[in-house]
């Protein structure tokens, strides 16, 4: 019987490695790029205060996005 494709031969290795990085530790251009500024000056605002609000205000903010989005 005749080659048909993918069938492993004397010169294919049976078992492949997988690297043990990913994107970010591989120097994937994602991870080299800085962040992207929002273009509103408002949302800036929100963004760079966010990890300093207490948490009711932070579900506050994600609560009224979630009612103007209808969920």
């Amino acid at each position: 019987m005749g080659k048909r494709g993918l069938e492993h031969t004397p010169e294919t290795p049976t078992i492949s490695q997988i690297p043990d990085s990913s994107g970010a530790e591989s120097g994937a251009l994602g991870a080299q790029l800085p962040p992207t500024p929002p273009a509103d000056a408002a949302l800036a605002r929100l963004v760079e205060a966010w990890p300093t609000l207490p948490k009711a205000v932070r579900a506050g903010i994600s609560a009224m996005i979630d009612a103007s989005a209808g969920r």
